[in-house]
């Protein structure tokens, strides 16, 4: 079944959740989301799994840059109400490490011990580097150019004859690439390895 047992908390991380539907859905089993084909059931089954698709994606193409030993940071604007949920899944799997997601408006902080995760919300992504900065003292810090390492990395992948950029977009939508801050992958030029070597060189 794709509809998850725990549907609920999905359905109220939905943008355009309400009490109308959050108290039709609770009186419903999962099964009867998947199977029902009554239309207030099916807009609440598209609505549980338009979140669980941007969860799943947004896991996915988030990429984190390092902040100090610490800290990982990544730009994250979903659709829904989903970056606390995403910001606990990057701290379950880097342990002892404080995960920020954000972007200019708004962002999320979760850090796991054991099996215990604290996560807060916060103001946008800067700010919230530069508190971390102040606490940690942390304005030495070398990051690592996660772009130039991407880059290198689908330069030396190109291959002309694979190209296809509708089935590219059928699996990463332009709403997906906004969403996780991804720029690279928006470059319809096609590079080649051997472009990439001539830019290093000058």
């Amino acid at each position: 079944m794709r509809v998850p047992q725990n549907f609920l908390r999905y359905l109220e991380l939905h943008e355009n959740s309400s009490k109308r539907l959050l108290n039709k859905a609770k009186c419903l089993t999962s099964r009867e989301i998947e199977i029902s084909a009554d239309p207030d059931i099916v807009h609440i089954r598209k609505m549980v799994y338009n979140v669980v698709t941007e969860i799943h994606r947004m896991r996915g193409f988030v990429r984190l840059k390092p902040f100090g030993s610490h800290v990982l940071y990544g730009y994250l604007r979903p659709k829904h109400k989903i970056g606390s949920q995403v910001c606990d899944i990057f701290a379950r799997r880097t342990p002892n490490t404080l995960i920020l997601l954000g972007n200019s408006s708004e962002s999320w902080i979760s850090i796991s011990f054991g099996d215990e995760i604290l996560s807060i919300n916060g103001p946008g992504l800067t700010e919230g580097l530069a508190t971390i900065e102040s606490v940690l003292n942390c304005s030495s810090y070398r990051e690592v150019d996660i772009e130039k390492i991407w880059k290198s990395y689908y330069d030396s992948q190109y291959s002309p004859e694979r190209r296809n950029i509708m089935a590219f977009h059928r699996r990463m939508p332009m709403k997906t690439l906004n969403s996780a801050g991804l720029r690279l992958e928006k470059n319809k030029n096609g590079y080649t390895l051997e472009d990439f070597f001539d830019q290093e060189c000058r």
